[in-house]
This record gives structure tokens, C-alpha cells and sequence, in this order.
């Protein structure tokens, strides 16, 4: 009986040494492919969202043949130039307008 006990014990720790491996295994599979998971889902989501409001899909179709794509990509653009132009002139202000550190 002892020995029969001590064989379920071992066959105990095996299986949950092999569950762990497993673990790790399914882990690092899913870290693997969890940026095209996250893409996917994203795609999926927006099509169901165009799928259920079919005038929202239409007015974005109407609006990219009717040449504002162009006028909006074109703006858009504009922004981020002056993006670009006002960052380095931000954080120049911010860093002059900050209290020195403490013990300075």
C-alpha cells in the first residue's frame, strides 16, 4: 500500500511538472503571435462596426472617391509638420519654466 502511494505521489509531481512545461510552452507560443492576434482583432472589430451602421460605410466610401482623401491626407500632413516645428519649442519651455531639483 505504501508503495502504491508513493507511485501516485511521483505520478503526481510528474504530471504536474509536465503541466507546467506545457504552460510555458502555450505561453510562449501565444507571446509569439500575439501582435498578429491584436491586428486581427482590431480588423475584425472595424469590419463588424462598418457591417452593423452601413451609412457610416457608405458616407467614408462617398468621401474617398469623392477626392477629400486627398484634401484630408494632405492636411493632416500640415499638422504633422507643425507637430514636428512645436515639440522641440515645447519641451525647450517646459524644461526653462521647471523648478530646479531639490538639492541643487
Amino acid at each position: 500500500m505504501n508503495k502504491r502511494r508513493e507511485h501516485l505521489a511521483q505520478k503526481k509531481e510528474d504530471l504536474i511538472r509536465q503541466c507546467a512545461e506545457q504552460r510555458l510552452e502555450v505561453a510562449d507560443a501565444f507571446n509569439n503571435i500575439r501582435g498578429s492576434v491584436t491586428l486581427s482583432g482590431t480588423l475584425h472589430s472595424l469590419g463588424k462596426v462598418l457591417r452593423a451602421h452601413p451609412m457610416i460605410t457608405a458616407g467614408i466610401s462617398s468621401l474617398l472617391a469623392s477626392g477629400y482623401a486627398s484634401l484630408l491626407t494632405k492636411s493632416g500632413s500640415d499638422l504633422l509638420k507643425l507637430v514636428r516645428i512645436a515639440r522641440p519649442l515645447w519641451s525647450w519651455w517646459s524644461t526653462r519654466r521647471s523648478p530646479p531639483a531639490a538639492g541643487s
